[in-house]
């Protein structure tokens, strides 16, 4: 795989004089016997020409590498011999980058690159929905690593394989639509089964008890407790949270307005993105206690700088990540069973059913594009709810 390879050989330099970096890659022989080389120059980093590189192998740097690999053939490539990666190249990847959002686009090059090797070279009209299938039980048996900060190594999820494969599809979708292939095989594979997995999430009073843990008069430590509070009290994603400006603050009528996230790699690679769906766009209410917290922790962060996100201590984004560490920490020191982060959301949805929120409600502030995301997702707590209601009647009857 051309992104495999790169990262296995060294196409990236530095120039010594500039202190700058750039990419270096050869392409092949052409048909007078001279080498075909690419190079770019001017970056400032080693991944910024790293990124540059792997963008032009996928897109022209992949073209004029097929065009120099089949000079001197007497016989073009037709429709019924044309490969998945070959078509995945010339046909697909440009196109699909220019009608998905980044981060759509980022994670399925992921997925090219780590998950559907096995395509590369079988031809379009080849791919069959058994092969397919057995693929899917080949990728049920991988294992993962549990996150980016762990040594254990866990099965891929039935949830994730699915969406890999729901990849695979549109890939597929395309080359049914330009002709190359009469139908799609994906569609004769069903989904794997989903898994009965309860979502995890904190009641109020193990979230009190957790918060406090944060008792230290540091600005740091007061950042940090006020990230957890608004993403339990509010159900915001920390994406959200961290994209959030104090432009998206009505502090008059205690609400917020969500309309970017924060996509963070590294320090040196992050950027602000819309949301996927219109659904997400929102305004939410916040309360007058929240809304109280934000003023001062406004006047406090003032203290260091103008910042234009509510959450900033430097002028720098804190990785997700590292959010992450802290309440586990902390959720340790407590006594309490670490949550991941996002588990927050999960925290603050519970919270609202326990106190009998509607549905749809509920649909609208988290930001679902439907309500069978909200009902698939927390489904098993409203019959907990529904059980406190029975309770309610039996009380009132006896």
């Amino acid at each position: 795989m051309l992104g495999e390879n790169m990262a296995n050989q060294n196409y990236i330099y530095q120039d010594s004089k500039k202190k700058t970096w750039y990419y270096k890659v050869f392409l092949g022989i052409d048909s007078n016997g001279k080498k075909v080389q690419k190079t770019k120059r001017g970056f400032k980093t080693r991944k910024e020409a790293k990124d540059a590189l792997e963008m032009y192998m996928m897109t022209e740097g992949y073209k004029l590498k097929l065009e120099i690999r089949n000079s001197g053939k007497k016989e073009k490539k037709t429709i019924e011999s044309i490969t998945f990666e070959d078509f995945y190249h010339l046909h697909f990847t440009e196109r699909y980058r220019l009608e998905v959002k980044r981060q759509t686009y980022e994670n399925a090059q992921f997925i090219y690159q780590t998950k559907l090797q096995s395509f590369y070279p079988l031809k379009l009209t080849d791919i069959t929905a058994s092969y397919i299938e057995e693929w899917l039980l080949e990728l049920s048996r991988t294992a993962t690593r549990n996150s980016r900060r762990s040594d254990d190594f866990v099965p891929l999820s039935k949830s994730y394989i699915n969406r890999i494969k729901g990849h695979l599809k549109i890939i597929l979708d395309r080359a049914v639509s330009e002709g190359y292939i009469a139908f799609n095989p994906v569609d004769n594979v069903p989904n794997l089964p989903k898994e009965n997995q309860k979502v995890e999430f904190w009641e109020l009073d193990e979230f009190k008890k957790v918060m406090e843990q944060f008792k230290d008069s540091t600005i740091q430590c007061k950042q940090r407790k006020l990230v957890y509070e608004i993403l339990f009290y509010s159900g915001i994603r920390i994406g959200e949270l961290e994209a959030l400006t104090w432009d998206d603050v009505d502090f008059k009528n205690h609400r917020i307005t969500i309309k970017n996230t924060l996509v963070y790699k590294n320090k040196d690679d992050w950027y602000i993105s819309t949301p996927k769906t219109k659904n997400a766009y929102r305004n939410i209410g916040i309360g007058k206690v929240l809304s109280a917290k934000l003023v001062e922790w406004k006047k406090l962060q003032s203290k260091i700088g103008n910042f234009k996100y509510v959450i900033q201590l430097d002028g720098t984004f804190t990785p997700p990540y590292c959010f992450a560490s802290w309440l586990k920490q902390a959720a340790i020191e407590a006594g309490v069973k670490p949550i991941k982060l996002h588990a927050l959301r999960h925290s603050h949805v519970a919270l609202l059913i326990d106190k009998n929120v509607q549905p749809l409600l509920i649909k609208e502030r988290m930001g679902h594009s439907n309500i069978q995301i909200t009902l698939g997702t927390y489904g098993h707590l409203y019959a907990k709810s529904d059980e406190k209601i029975v309770s309610s009647i039996d009380s009132l009857l006896g």
